[in-house]
Order: C-alpha cells, then sequence, then structure tokens
C-alpha cells in the first residue's frame, strides 16, 4: 500500500531530500515549508502520514499536531526534530504522535518508520484502557497501573535502554513484553534471561555464546541470548545479581553493539534493545562496590517503576477474576466467579509476594473450590483468611436508643460504640488503610490512629499508607 504524505519541514534542502526518497517508494508526497502553510493543504485534502519537523517558523510542529488530528483523526503523526529529548517525546505522544525522529535522520529508517505507518494505516487505535496493551495478560484500572501504561506506550517506539524496579512479583517481566509489543520490534524475537537463576560461571555463555572448542566440551558453536535477540529485545531480569566482571562486558556492549563469543576473536554486531529489572536498590549497590555506577546510568535512560499489588487495591478484583479465569481454561476447570461475601478478604490482604501470590491464591481456590461456580472465603489460603478476620465488623445493633430510659445511658459508652462501628466500616472499607481511611472520615491520620487506641481496635502492624506513582 502506497500513502499520501505531507512532509513539513522549513530546511528546504532536507524537504527536497525527503520529497525525493518518499517518492522513489512510490508515495504521493506534498510538502510544506511552515505549520501555516501544512494547515492550508490539511484543510483542503486528507493525508494519510504527516511528517513534521518540531521548530518550525511561527506555530511549532508540536503545535501543528492537534490541528491536523482536528481536519483527519485517523492521520498517521510523525515527529522529527533535531534536539531530541524525553520531554519532547512524551509532549509529541500526548498529542498523538505515533513515532519520533532524531535529526539527522537516516534514510533507511525513515523508510522503515514510514513502511510501519502505512501498514498501521486504517487500523483503530487502542486506548490506555484496561486492556491498554494488545495481546498482553496486564489487567489494569487503577490510575497507578494506567499512568505505567501510558509510559510504556510513549517509549516503546524508541530504542532506549530501560530499567524496571519493583518488588518481587509484581510483573516486571510483563512490563518488558509489553514494551516489546507495542515496538517496531514486536515481530523480533523477544529473549529473557534472569541474572539470578544462571550459575556466576555460566552467565557469560549464556549471554554471548561460544565457538566450537572454546572450552572442554563445547563440540558445537551456540548463540548467546544478545545474538537470538538481535533485532528484537534483551529482557535481563534480576541485573543486580551479575559479577562485577561481568557487568563490564555488558557495558560495552550496551556501548558499542558488539561483543565476541568465548573462545573467538571475531567481533559480532548485533541490533538490541536491552530492558533491564530489579528488585534490590542498586544505588545501595553502587555504594557499596557491588554495582557499576557507568552501567547504571546506561541501563537507566528511562526508569519505571512496578506498584506492589498493595499500592494498587483498585485492580485486586479484576485481577483475581482474570487469573481465576485463565487458570480455570487452562486446567479444564468449569468457569467460576468469586463470591462477594469474598471480596472484603481479597481487599484487605497485604500480599507481600504481589500479583504472584493473588495467582497463587486463586489457583489454590479453583482447585478446592472444585465444581462449584463461586470461589467462597473458605476456599482462599489460610494467610489470606486470617487477615480479613482482622476487620469483622459486629452484627449491627441499635446502639443510639429511640428514647431515653428512665434510668439514662451511659452517653461516652454509646458514642464510643458508634465511634468504633465506623471506624471498623470504613478501615474494612480500606483493606487497613489508615491514610485512605482518614481520608474517607475527614479527619488527620494522627487523630485516626489516636481513636484506634483509645477503642482497642486490632489493626494490622504493617503501616499502609498511599503511594503516588514515581515510574
Amino acid at each position: 500500500m502506497k500513502a499520501k504524505i505531507l512532509v513539513v519541514e522549513d530546511d528546504a534542502l532536507l524537504r527536497t531530500l525527503l520529497l525525493e526518497v518518499l517518492s522513489l517508494e512510490g508515495h504521493q508526497i506534498e510538502s510544506a515549508g511552515s505549520a501555516e502553510e501544512a494547515i492550508k493543504k490539511i484543510e483542503k485534502e486528507k493525508f494519510d502520514v504527516l511528517l513534521t519537523d518540531v521548530n518550525l517558523p511561527g506555530k511549532s510542529g508540536l503545535e501543528l499536531l492537534p490541528i491536523c488530528l482536528q481536519h483527519n483523526p485517523n492521520t498517521y503523526l510523525l515527529v522529527m526534530t533535531g534536539y531530541a529529548s524525553i520531554d519532547t517525546a512524551v509532549q509529541a505522544m500526548k498529542l498523538g504522535a505515533s513515532d519520533f525522529l532524531c535529526k539527522p535522520i537516516a534514510l533507511n529508517e525513515l523508510i522503515g518508520v514510514i513502511q510501519i505507518a502505512v501498514e498501521k494505516i486504517g487500523q483503530p487505535v487502542i486506548p490506555v484502557t484496561t486492556h491498554a496493551i494488545s495481546n498482553s495478560p496486564i489487567i489494569a484500572k487503577s490510575t497507578v497501573m494506567l499512568n505505567l501504561l501510558e509510559q510504556v506506550k510513549i517509549i516503546a517506539p524508541y530504542k532506549i535502554n530501560v530499567l524496571i524496579t519493583g518488588e518481587t512479583g509484581t510483573g516486571k517481566e510483563l512490563i518488558a513484553r509489553a514494551i516489546h509489543q507495542t515496538s517496531p520490534r514486536e515481530k523480533k524475537e523477544f529473549v529473557a534471561l534472569n541474572c539470578a537463576a544462571i550459575p556466576e560461571q555460566l552467565l557469560e555463555d549464556e549471554l554471548f555464546g561460544h565457538v566450537k572448542g572454546a572450552y572442554t566440551g563445547a563440540q558445537n558453536e551456540r548463540k548467546g541470548r544478545f545474538e537470538q535477540a538481535d533485532g528484537g529485545t534483551l529482557f535481563l531480569d534480576e541485573i543486580g545479581d551479575m559479577n562485577l566482571s561481568l557487568q563490564a562486558k555488558l557495558l560495552r556492549v550496551l556501548q558499542e553493539s558488539e561483543f565476541e563469543k568465548l573462545g573467538s576473536s571475531k567481533t559480532v554486531k548485533v541490533d538490541v534493545r536491552v530492558v533491564a529489572a530489579t528488585s534490590a536498590d542498586l544505588e545501595k549497590k553502587i555504594s557499596d562496590g557491588g554495582f557499576r555506577a557507568d552501567l547504571y546510568h546506561r541501563l537507566n535512560v528511562v526508569h519505571l517503576r512496578v506498584p506492589a499489588l498493595r499500592e494498587r487495591p483498585d485492580d485486586i478484583l479484576s485481577l483475581s477474576q482474570g487469573l481465576l479465569e485463565r487458570f480455570c481454561l487452562s486446567v479444564g476447570l468449569p468457569p467460576k466467579t468469586i463470591a462477594d461475601e469474598t471480596h472484603t478478604a481479597l481487599i484487605s490482604y497485604t500480599y507481600p509476594g504481589n500479583v504472584r501470590q493473588l495467582q497463587n491464591a486463586m489457583e489454590r481456590a479453583a482447585i478446592f473450590s472444585g465444581v462449584e461456580p463461586q470461589v467462597r472465603l473458605e476456599h482462599l489460603p489460610e494467610e489470606i483468611k486470617n487477615q480479613a478476620n482482622m476487620f469483622q465488623i459486629p452484627a449491627p445493633s441499635n446502639f443510639v436508643p429511640s428514647t431515653i430510659p428512665d434510668e439514662g445511658i451511659d452517653f461516652s459508652d454509646v458514642v464510643s460504640q458508634v465511634e468504633r462501628q465506623l471506624l471498623l466500616q470504613t478501615l474494612d472499607k480500606t483493606g487497613g488503610n489508615k491514610m485512605r481511611a482518614a481520608k474517607l472520615l475527614n479527619m488527620k491520620r494522627t487523630t485516626l490512629v489516636e481513636k484506634i487506641k483509645r477503642l482497642q481496635i486490632e489493626t494490622s502492624d504493617d503501616e499502609e499508607e498511599e503511594t503516588v506513582s514515581a515510574a
């Protein structure tokens, strides 16, 4: 398929070059030297692709983007600039751009990007929702996770290294796969390697491979993970466990895009995007001498933090149902739902093992519920049931009498009972999160804590606070 393309560039020589290159590819090309000139063309006819510079005389290329979409929402927007920065890229993506090219532009890169644009013309745009990443098992509707997925969407088109951090079991590999799936590399390999799972003496061979005879037992040549991922994405999980000597070799690959196999002096060139992940504090490892600062900065071009499950309570029920459905389908159990009585228990638990622990809990519940159509409280693991019992609300009772008896009432006792009931209901609603409970009751958190102590309400020792996403 050939496209109708509008090129907006104020440099006459570059504009002419772009016209010639794209015309040779068979596309129908028109050009403009400014945003104002481009707007006049956009008002008269529709274009499949808009390729615009950012810095233009008068209106900027970024200002042109929403104007173009107003006239034709299906136009594929491409932005180019000689002053590239992550902030500019983020702004361009928010305004509707699908890709971002840095000057000087490599012509083969331009042709490839235009080809991707042509393939996607007419395809519906997928908004960031509960299923923001196509073909991804990520389930999310909480603000913190939707923001993370929006960041994934923004950075995915660019060959920049990404460092993903987060607690064990939060789904760092799923985020890495989402980056790959929404990038131009999606048709190439996604290769994953857990650095902590490979013995130190074998990790170099896993990464770079070896030639025949490199060591005793090396009877055949072997491709390493870098070579397997050529043109695609290499995911290095638990990068913090890599030894210092191997870190130096990894740094060279990131800088030069080349390496030597074990037992060989021949240089192998590769085109690999590296996404690394860790649950460790790399900055502390750097200060302790266990991780190279230069490698850290090379990996940490973009930092994404995956929130713990306790920081995204809005996702727990939808995640639980999704994990339950997948497991039942995989093992041949009939479809199941989660009983209402179980909701409070699932939301109340703090999940130190994060999504992985929730997945194990739902698989256990599916098995123990057998042929029953619902997962009930009794089917959940003991640790989840035990924490849920901490927030059980007493049976309703009339703390305030309809009339005052002749013998009178204990005013302080009645008020304390009403306070206790309100606090228990609110803590149950927030899963024991005191900060959120205080907000619901329109009081200071310190006041809430004082009342909990005074009324001797038992709560979790694991203090939970609302966390703002820093990804």
